[in-house]
């Protein structure tokens, strides 16, 4: 579908929304599609500090896949940590 066939087919429930209106809900209906199936994929960066367990992620991340240091990659952690950390 083009995006002049999803307006005129979202303007048949909504005659009153304005092109502009259409357009956000498509864009917002498409960044929600995307975030629900994780299609999109990338790569996260950041300096770590030792002694410091937990890290924020930005608002973007939706899921970690998989985590690198210095070349190696981490093992996911399966059962609780030994040393319980809550900072």
């Amino acid at each position: 579908m083009t995006q002049k066939q999803i307006i005129e087919h979202i303007r048949q429930h909504h005659p009153q929304a304005t092109d502009v209106q259409i357009r956000g809900w498509v864009n917002q209906a498409m960044d929600e599609f995307c975030r629900k199936t994780k299609i999109i994929t990338g790569a996260v960066t950041f300096n770590t500090t030792a002694d410091l367990r937990w890290y924020g992620l930005p608002d973007n991340v939706v899921e970690v896949v998989s985590v690198d240091f210095d070349g190696y990659k981490i093992p996911r952690l399966v059962n609780q940590p030994e040393k319980r950390d809550l900072t």
